[in-house]
């Protein structure tokens, strides 16, 4: 099982887990590469990517509970995003930080703090097309492909 909780610093933000992105372009998509050095990096990186891609304007501070179910961790980071692409379209959601985060088994569980705000809809879907979610040399690593 992992799990983290974020707790706020002197600034009135959350701490979080050390995680890297980096985006690549495609024809009508953007592949995003996510490397952390645990799981939950990955899905961190995902949610802070995803953040600057729909980021609006401020917004009343809102939260999420996110629970997903898949047959991998793979399927799990495409469940995240989809989710959160849901929430910025349905309920206007841009999701800022994960408040808490579980992941056991196949099995996911969090809470997505952020703000009601107006996304930019740029994300259409999340698609299988060059999924990854693997351990490299002691680095996870991730890459999934957004329809944009």
């Amino acid at each position: 099982m992992v799990r983290t909780d974020a707790r706020p610093t002197g600034h009135g933000h959350a701490s979080r887990v050390e995680a890297g992105h980096r985006f690549v372009e495609h024809v009508g998509e953007v592949e995003l590469e996510l490397d952390a050095k645990t799981e939950a990096g990955i899905f961190e990186g995902a949610l802070a990517a995803f953040e600057e891609l729909v980021d609006g304007v401020a917004g009343e501070p809102a939260q999420h509970e996110i629970e997903l179910r898949a047959e991998d961790r793979a399927g799990l980071l495409v469940d995240w995003l989809s989710e959160l692409v849901f929430l910025a379209e349905v309920e206007e959601f841009v999701p800022e930080r994960v408040a808490a985060f579980e992941l056991e088994g196949n099995r996911l569980h969090a809470t997505v703090a952020g703000r009601r705000d107006r996304p930019r809809h740029l994300v259409k879907a999340v698609t299988l097309n060059s999924l990854e979610f693997e351990r490299r040399a002691g680095t996870w690593h991730g890459r999934v492909v957004l329809d944009v």
